[in-house]
Parts: C-alpha cells; sequence; structure tokens
C-alpha cells in the first residue's frame, strides 16, 4: 500500500505534467524527412507548433461510456440470438438423423474370416477306376514257368 503523503505527491505530479509540458515542433529537414521535437528547429526551417489534443469533457466522456454500455448490450444480445440458433440448428440436425437410417457399415481394412476345412468321409476307399486303354489289355505274362504238380 502507498502512504497517503507519496500518493498525493504521485498525483501532483501527474496533474502537473501536462500543464508545464514544452511545446511541440514538427518541420521537415533538406532530405524531405519529417521530424518531431520539443526544441526549435534550426533556424531559417519553416516550422509549425503542434497543438495537443485538449482533454475530453465530462459530458463527452459520459456519451462515450453510454455508447460502450449500448454496444456490450447490443452485443450480448446478438451472442444470445447466435446461441439460440445454434442450439435449433442442432436439435433439427438431431431430429434429421433419427428420421434416417443410418449408413451401412463399410469396413476400410480387410478381415480374415477361417474358412471350413473339408474332411474326406471316413471309411473304406472308393475303387479304383480302370483306366480307358487298361480295360482290354491282357493280364501280364507270369515271370517264373508254372511249377509241375506232384506226381502220383
Amino acid at each position: 500500500m502507498i502512504p497517503p503523503r507519496i500518493f498525493l505527491l504521485l498525483l501532483a505530479g501527474l496533474a502537473w505534467q501536462p500543464g508545464h509540458a514544452e511545446p511541440l515542433y514538427k518541420w521537415t529537414d533538406g532530405a524531405g524527412n519529417v521530424n518531431y521535437s520539443s526544441s526549435p528547429p534550426p533556424a531559417g526551417t519553416p516550422a509549425e507548433r503542434v497543438q495537443p489534443v485538449p482533454q475530453p469533457s465530462a459530458e463527452e466522456i459520459r456519451e462515450a461510456e453510454e455508447s460502450a454500455d449500448r454496444t456490450q448490450a447490443l452485443a450480448r444480445e446478438f451472442e444470445a440470438e447466435r446461441l439460440r440458433q445454434e442450439a435449433a440448428e442442432k436439435e433439427e440436425a438431431r431430429l434429421r438423423a433419427l428420421e434416417e437410417p443410418p449408413p451401412p457399415i463399410v469396413i476400410e481394412k480387410p478381415v480374415y474370416v477361417p474358412q471350413p476345412v473339408y474332411y474326406p468321409p471316413a471309411g473304406k476307399p472308393p475303387p479304383k477306376r480302370p483306366r480307358p486303354d487298361d480295360r482290354r489289355r491282357p493280364p501280364p505274362p507270369p515271370v517264373f514257368p508254372p511249377v509241375p504238380p506232384p506226381a502220383p
């Protein structure tokens, strides 16, 4: 907390500053640059004195505050209207989504589905069919001659 004496000195210094400010000068030099300074320009250079902007009156301050309040109230009304409109649009979209059937499910990635394994039936295997060229062929000759039967 600032002590009261120091606060009064600061307040007096701030109030004293605009009243005792040095005048501002504006001039253009030989190179075409515009200069602003609190010291007068060099001799022979035409210069104009810049007047400080006057402080606003109490009436102007009050009008500016009222205008700011009206603007803020209008902004709050617009924001409330925007929120109501967004809520109505959201509700309409929700109702439309309930009326429409859901879109089909699309699988982006292939899914492995195991296929059934074939097992042949158990039991005796079926007889082999002769090939067409084997049907009329005579049986092969024996490798060894037949043995004669024993004598009685």
